[in-house]
Formats: C-alpha cells, sequence, structure tokens
C-alpha cells in the first residue's frame, strides 16, 4: 500500500550492482547462460525462452536480451508472461529453471542483494506498512524479496529486478504463490493507497467515542474506503491485512487519546515555541504520535497510512 519510489539516480545505481553481479559472479546469470548445459536445457525444454535469448543463427547469447529480462517493468514483465507462459503443473520444468538456470537462492544469498536493498532503502514493508525492513550492512538482518510475479509459476522471472519486493515476513508467507496476473495486488514500484484510499474508523451503533478512547470498550472497527477497488480488496483479503490492522485497535485508541489531548490549540502552542524544531504543525502532530504525517514519508514509520487518515477522520469530526 506504500509505493517504492526510485528516481534516476538511484534507477541507475542499482542496476548497475544488479548487472555487474549477473556478470561477474560465477553464479551470475550471463555467466550461467554460457554454459553449454545450461544452454542444451533451454534449447531442449525450454524453446521459447532460448530463443528470446540467444542470436538464432550463431546461438550465441544475447547480453541485451538478458538485460530486458533482469530489468523489465510491469508491463515488460507482463510481455514476458504473455510470451513464455505458465509453468503451473510442470513442477519437472520449473525445478529445471529455477535450479540451474534462474538461480534466484544463489543470488539472494550475495552480498548484491544485501547492497540492493540497502540502495533502495526502504524502512517498512510496502505491501503492509505494519513492520519496519532494516537492511544491516552485513545482510544478517533485512526484508525478504517477495516475487511480485511468483517464482513458482513463472520461474523465468526470478531474477527480474523489478518482480522482486522487499517485504516482511508475514506478508511475503501470506502472498506466497497468488498469481498476481488473475488476482493482482498493487505493484509497489507504481501503485499505492495514496489519499485516494483511505482507513476509516468505524464505531459501533450503540458505542461512543468516550469509551472508545478511554479503552472501556473496543466495538469498533478499522476499514478500508471505498470499497470495491478490486485490486485494494483483493490486497486486504489475500495478505489478511484486514485481520492484521483489527489486532491494532489499542495503536488507534492511542491515536485518539494523543488527538484528544492535543487539540489543534496545543499543536499551535508547541508550533509557536519551537517552531524552529519543526516544518510544519503536522509534522509536530506526527511526533506526538511518533509517527509520520507527511505523504513522502509514509514509509519510513509502520502504521503511518493508518494513523494520517485517521488524524485526518478527527480533523474532519467524522466519528
Amino acid at each position: 500500500m506504500i509505493r517504492i519510489y526510485v528516481n534516476e539516480e538511484k534507477k541507475r545505481r542499482i542496476e548497475n550492482i544488479f548487472w555487474q553481479d549477473a556478470q561477474k559472479a560465477k553464479t551470475g546469470l550471463v555467466n550461467v547462460l554460457k554454459d553449454k548445459a545450461v544452454i542444451r536445457i533451454l534449447k531442449r525444454n525450454h524453446s521459447k525462452i532460448y530463443n528470446r535469448l540467444y542470436d538464432p543463427k550463431s546461438g550465441v547469447l544475447d547480453e541485451n536480451e538478458v538485460k530486458k529480462l533482469l530489468f523489465a517493468d510491469r508491463e515488460e514483465l507482463k510481455e514476458y508472461i504473455d510470451e513464455f507462459g505458465s509453468y503451473e503443473g510442470s513442477k519437472a520444468l520449473f525445478e529445471e529453471l529455477v535450479n540451474q538456470v534462474f538461480r534466484y537462492k544463489n543470488f539472494s544469498e550475495r552480498q548484491s542483494a544485501v547492497k540492493i536493498l540497502r540502495e533502495l532503502d526502504i524502512y517498512t514493508c510496502p505491501y503492509c506498512n505494519r513492520q519496519y525492513i532494516f537492511t544491516l550492512k552485513n545482510g544478517k538482518v533485512r526484508p525478504q524479496f517477495d516475487h511480485y510475479y511468483p517464482q513458482s509459476l513463472y520461474p523465468y522471472l526470478a531474477l527480474s529486478l523489478y518482480n522482486l519486493i522487499p517485504s516482511c515476513s508475514i506478508c511475503n508467507q501470506a502472498k506466497s504463490s497468488l498469481d498476481t496476473v488473475t488476482s493482482p495486488i498493487l505493484y509497489p514500484y507504481e501503485e499505492e493507497f495514496g489519499y485516494d484510499v483511505k482507513f476509516q474508523v468505524e464505531i459501533g451503533k450503540n458505542e461512543s467515542y468516550t469509551r472508545i478512547m478511554q479503552g472501556i470498550s473496543d466495538d469498533f472497527e478499522i476499514k478500508v474506503y471505498p470499497e470495491g477497488l478490486d485490486v485494494v480488496d483483493n490486497q486486504m483479503e489475500k495478505l489478511h491485512l484486514n485481520e492484521l490492522y483489527h489486532e491494532h485497535k489499542g495503536y488507534v485508541q492511542d491515536i485518539l487519546k494523543s488527538y484528544y489531548i492535543n487539540p489543534p490549540e496545543r499543536i499551535q502552542e508547541l508550533y509557536d515555541k519551537f517552531g524552529d524544531l519543526f516544518s510544519s504543525k503536522e509534522e509536530i502532530r506526527g511526533l506526538l504520535y511518533m509517527s509520520a504525517l507527511d505523504k513522502a514519508s509514509w514509509g519510513s514509520r509502520p502504521l503511518s497510512k493508518l494513523t494520517y487518515d485517521i488524524d485526518k477522520q478527527l480533523e474532519r469530526n467524522k466519528f
């Protein structure tokens, strides 16, 4: 639900790391595809992939085609899927591609993967915005890579850079082999909840805001609006985000309390006194929530999008 922003400079750096790895690592894709045994495998059992990656006359590997596969954007990833198809039900062929050709496991264990994660500089899971996903320099703590188009169905995209989504283990496990061709969720390199999709607190019919705020009752729901957006509804359902966000009721009650004891007048008072520490009154409000309300910073703190939406709901007095 939080977008991964990659500007041109960052894009250049991570693609350079990725391409150097493909060329220089012993099991980098370029080196693997030059192996005679691998060439025979592709030519015999995966002719469509072979015909795309090798010169039809000389049989020499076309590194430009390899680069296109590695750096394909979402539309180009779909084109490869249309061309090469799904490996569902083809276990032996799938394992052959994954274990002998597109060796994702080898890549994921190399320092290059750690360097790319650090260059991406992502702090929270883009799928859920619930958990930190820091990458330590030594690589011993790092997020998992989810394959947006699942490796189990489309193993030839196993090493495509923009098919790899840094994510928390919970989202990666929940998404698993979900076929995002037929059942898409938000694609974090291009899509997000933004301002159009909102979390909203709905209090029970016979309940009161005060009782909820005091923690006497938890008769309320955390919902996402507008309903009926298939890709959003699918993400909330398939990744179990409805149930997971339901577990954050205590956090929501803390937001209500913080807003109540820090009304706009209090925020203005703090801004007048400590304005040199803050760029805006919204930044002060975010500090009191221990969150980030500025859209550009939602990915820096867990639950920032939820916090922003509830803060705006309170501001509009829509309880």
